[in-house]
């Protein structure tokens, strides 16, 4: 008998302590999940965020814009939590707006990505673009078209290979990376305001070690986006004479050093379907005309990216293999310039 007593009194106690440990938990309906944070400098001297809060109730799903100013990007997400009436939890942030002003002050930049990167309430799988527009602008957009549901704004980024492949994406982390690689730049969204749309597309920014310097466009984007093994399927292109579209591509690299100088060789094979043509072009005539497009237009990119010594092809990451690292520390400086590529593409139709 005493032993079943006791048995039961233990029972009893494990209960309580179990309950005890939820005292502290915040329910979700006590929590505000912003999914979407502008950030912008005003007067080079405070922050400026605007941050779109979710309004949840029974009846319907509401959103709002709140904008806060102050001297640090984490004094003005404390200053919004406060003056909230719910807790906010930032940690579901999808997309973070970077504003035209911040984004073109290097040291600035640079402390905001690393911020962001070590910030323990902001995830760095967070999406990153930059815009020239009014950042209360460009999240009403978002706000007004999407309203709470803007957490399939993530799919404007990420609509698949088949929809629209020269969108460019950079997370946090991946900003982050670039700002010590050698090797590598990246590229983010530049982005504004949608009329019809939420949002409209305008091409890519260029960071060299977290400084913008350069801009390219959608079409620029696309072959980056190719270089680093992503598909174009789905691409739609006016040769002039037809209109065809991509539906699978493939790349091949070579590389070597002559010389002391880094060479690269590589092949794009490109499938495709003819929409429409002019009356008597031939599929070998389209063929060549889609081959010199596309070529020429990385030429073109190609030459730029070495006048402002930016590798963002990442070809560096070829040649880790080729180059002591010690060396490899010189690659914008030394071997970069010096870079041959030959491209060439190859189209076949389906």
């Amino acid at each position: 008998m005493k032993k079943s007593y006791r048995y039961k009194i233990f029972i009893v106690f494990s209960f309580f302590t179990l309950l005890c440990g939820c005292w502290d938990i915040k329910e979700i309906n006590h929590q505000t999940l912003p999914l979407v944070i502008a950030i912008s400098m005003e007067n080079d001297e405070e922050y400026k965020l605007t941050v779109q809060i979710p309004i949840t109730n029974n009846e319907s799903n509401l959103s709002r814009i709140v904008t806060e100013e102050g001297n640090s990007v984490s004094s003005v997400l404390g200053q919004i939590q406060t003056n909230s009436e719910k807790a906010v939890n930032y940690s579901q942030i999808q997309l973070i707006v970077i504003h035209n002003n911040l984004a073109k002050n290097k040291q600035e930049l640079r402390r905001l990505i690393t911020f962001l990167m070590n910030s323990k309430v902001i995830s760095s799988r967070a999406l990153l673009a930059i815009t020239d527009d009014n950042i209360e602008k460009v999240l009403t957009s978002i706000n007004d078209k999407l309203g709470a549901r803007a957490s399939s704004i993530s799919d404007y980024f990420n609509k698949g290979v088949d929809w629209a492949p020269e969108i460019s994406r950079a997370r946090i982390w991946e900003a982050y990376q670039s700002l010590f690689s050698y090797t590598k730049d990246i590229a983010i969204p530049i982005i504004r305001s949608g009329k019809d749309t939420v949002l409209n597309y305008e091409g890519s920014a260029i960071l060299n070690n977290g400084e913008f310097v350069e801009r390219i466009t959608p079409n620029e984007s696309l072959l980056i986006n190719l270089f680093q093994k992503q598909t174009s399927k789905g691409k739609v292109e006016n040769v002039g004479s037809a209109s065809i579209v991509i539906t699978d591509s493939s790349i091949q690299t070579k590389t070597s050093m002559r010389n002391n100088k880094p060479l690269v060789l590589r092949d794009l094979y490109i499938k495709i379907d003819i929409l429409e043509r002019k009356e008597g072009m031939t599929n070998i005539q389209i063929n060549k005309e889609l081959e010199r497009l596309i070529e020429r237009r990385f030429y073109n990119t190609f030459e730029k990216a070495q006048r402002y010594n930016t590798d963002i092809f990442g070809f560096g990451q070829y040649f880790r293999s080729h180059i002591p690292y010690h060396e490899l520390k010189k690659w914008r400086e030394v071997f970069y310039p010096k870079l041959q590529v030959y491209f060439q593409v190859h189209v076949i139709k389906e």
